[in-house]
């Protein structure tokens, strides 16, 4: 089997690559912690932009622009022998907009607000076109370059160290909009500082061995539009899963901002208030990080992203009758929790789903779908908020949270690598 010889050529490469990953994704973490999408930034552009719907188009457009690669990268994976390389190039140039970001709040958002609010939305939504093609190479090369017997425990523990490296963002970012004087130049020195420690990690990143490819020289008769749909016509299992996710995408990856909108209009919280929640979330993921990869070890991933939606009814219950602020703590615990479930697995029960060769083909699938609903769910969610109000947006969250769970206890995770025999 393909994927049989890579991982006898990477024994000797193991604890290097298991090293490198996890001080990329510390030094990584810790920049996203000082700028979290879920809570600061969308506190930050709340400032220039007053419409729920237009603070939606923002996660909307991004995750849109992610999409767009991954029919055209899908293919291209299956044709070159190392990912590495154009990983490289993709991730250090989405990286790069931190830096960008930073100096325009520095030096535009004081004079032409406007102007610098319109710049804000194009740079994040440019982010998102390259991250989408970093992204979807980086998803195959740790894949590959992480053995499929301890991916369990790697992932869950790299997620838990993660996490750590978020709070220290988060509590480092408290301190600096603590000791700084109102307005919005604090954000700037944030971003810049996230990327700072963005092209440190970036060096880590690149740092893993990678085995050659040894598929590439495959030849298919078949146009890849036509593969993909023989996938879908032969193997309902992954048509399971797409339609699960899609309706849990709603709920639990774009349902936490607005909670984090109606707590600062509904409860006047400020800054500290955000820097705890942030806090809070990242500690929260940790411990699920820790706690879904054991579980991962033993029943695989359906069954840790399985337990992490039913967590997320109480985070949807919560909300629903909150009449206290300090319930806004709740809700960020068992987002973290639910969150780091879904991160878990998200990606990774694609790759026990299939062989080695179609893992390229059956991420494209899951993402042509997935991504624009993860696009969309922000949009509509925002859309509910303006017309209807916070607690029918919770509800209806709550209805296709328990359909997505119904229809996820059906997706199976067959293909599983026989493991390697320590000599």
């Amino acid at each position: 089997m393909i994927q049989q010889k890579i991982e006898q050529e990477l024994q000797p490469y193991i604890k290097r690559n298991v090293s490198t990953s996890i001080v990329d994704g510390i030094l990584n973490a810790t920049a996203m912690g000082l700028i979290p999408l879920q809570t600061l930034v969308i506190y930050f552009i709340s400032e220039y932009v007053h419409s729920n719907l237009v603070i939606g188009l923002l996660t909307t457009v991004q995750t849109l622009m992610t999409a767009i690669p991954q029919f055209f990268s899908a293919r291209l994976m299956e044709r070159i022998d190392s990912y590495k390389g154009l990983m490289g190039k993709y991730v250090f140039i989405y990286r790069t907009s931190h830096l960008l970001i930073g100096l325009l709040v520095l030096f535009l958002a004081p004079r032409k607000p406007l102007l610098f609010t319109i710049l804000f939305y194009i740079i994040f939504w440019l982010n998102g076109l390259f991250m989408g093609m970093g992204n979807s190479v980086y998803f195959n090369f740790i894949n590959k370059v992480i053995p499929f017997n301890i991916r369990g425990k790697f992932f869950g523990w790299r997620g838990a160290l993660n996490s750590v490296g978020g709070v220290l963002g988060s509590l480092l970012a408290g301190v600096i909009l603590r000791r700084s004087v109102s307005g919005t130049q604090p954000y700037g020195y944030l971003f810049l500082l996230a990327f700072t420690l963005d092209m440190i990690s970036f060096f880590f990143l690149v740092a893993a061995y990678e085995p050659k490819n040894s598929q590439v020289k495959i030849a298919r008769s078949q146009g890849y539009g036509n593969r993909l749909m023989e996938i879908l016509k032969r193997d309902k299992n992954i048509i399971r899963f797409i339609t699960a996710q899609a309706l849990i995408v709603f709920p639990v990856v774009s349902l936490f901002p607005f909670q984090t909108v109606y707590a600062k209009s509904s409860f006047n919280i400020g800054a500290d208030t955000i820097s705890a929640m942030n806090t809070i979330m990242f500690v929260c993921k940790s411990i699920g990080f820790i706690i879904w990869g054991m579980l991962v070890q033993r029943r695989g991933f359906k069954w840790s992203m399985l337990c992490g939606y039913l967590l997320f009814i109480i985070n949807l219950v919560s909300a629903i009758f909150i009449k206290n602020p300090d319930v806004v703590f709740v809700l960020t615990a068992v987002f973290g929790l639910t969150h780091s479930a879904f991160m878990i697995g998200n990606i990774n029960i694609i790759f026990g789903m299939c062989p080695y060769e179609d893992r390229p083909a059956y991420l494209c699938i899951a993402n042509i779908f997935i991504i624009p609903m993860s696009a969309i769910a922000p949009l509509v969610n925002g859309y509910i908020y303006d017309v209807f109000g916070f607690r029918v947006m919770c509800i209806i969250n709550l209805i296709l949270l328990l359909g997505g769970i119904v229809r996820f206890t059906g997706v199976k995770e067959p293909y599983q690598v026989p493991r390697l025999r320590r000599r």
